[in-house]
């Protein structure tokens, strides 16, 4: 099983680049503030993680990519912990794949 960090690392390689977080409705890239709408965007793929020793340490990482070409990476809880205002706007943008993000 891969750990965040490795789930993230690969993401990075793979192109996806920014960090992005949820925030009045919007997907906001951390770096340079640029703002996205869920119909400015596209889910490429989604990674579930759930920590060994702690089921407190679910959490999903999303690729994201945006109309205007940027992409990035979204990271929540899962489960319990997962945040309310994350999951209604993730599931208010398109998939891609239904299946879970694979090594490429």
């Amino acid at each position: 099983m891969k750990t965040i960090t490795e789930i993230i690392e690969t993401l990075k390689k793979q192109g996806y680049n920014y960090d992005f977080l949820v925030e009045n409705g919007e997907v906001i890239n951390r770096e340079t503030g640029e703002r996205f709408f869920p119909d400015d965007l596209i889910i490429e793929s989604t990674q579930r993680y759930e920590g060994d020793s702690n089921p407190d340490d679910s959490t999903v990482v999303y690729a994201i990519t945006a109309k205007s070409g940027t992409r990035g990476i979204l990271v929540d809880s899962y489960g319990a912990y997962a945040d309310p205002k994350i999951a209604a706007l993730i599931s208010r943008i398109p998939v891609r794949e239904e299946h879970e993000y694979q090594d490429k």
